[in-house]
């Protein structure tokens, strides 16, 4: 039986170029891993300044 946890992709995107033929992550974009990254410029605003001085402006809800 082999470990299924040593076949894990770093997203789901290159997961499923693996079994799909014809299909370049490279093009995708992971819409998630943004999601995450605004919400935690937004959450922790001085670390993001500090961290990213030069990105973009916080976007409002």
């Amino acid at each position: 039986m082999s470990n299924d946890r040593s076949k894990l992709m770093p997203s789901d995107i290159d997961t499923y170029a693996k079994y799909v033929e014809g299909i370049d992550p490279s093009r995708y974009y992971d819409s998630q891993a943004q999601e995450v990254w605004l919400n935690a410029m937004e959450r922790w605003p001085l670390l993001a300044d500090v961290l990213y001085p030069d990105s973009e402006p916080k976007r409002g809800r």
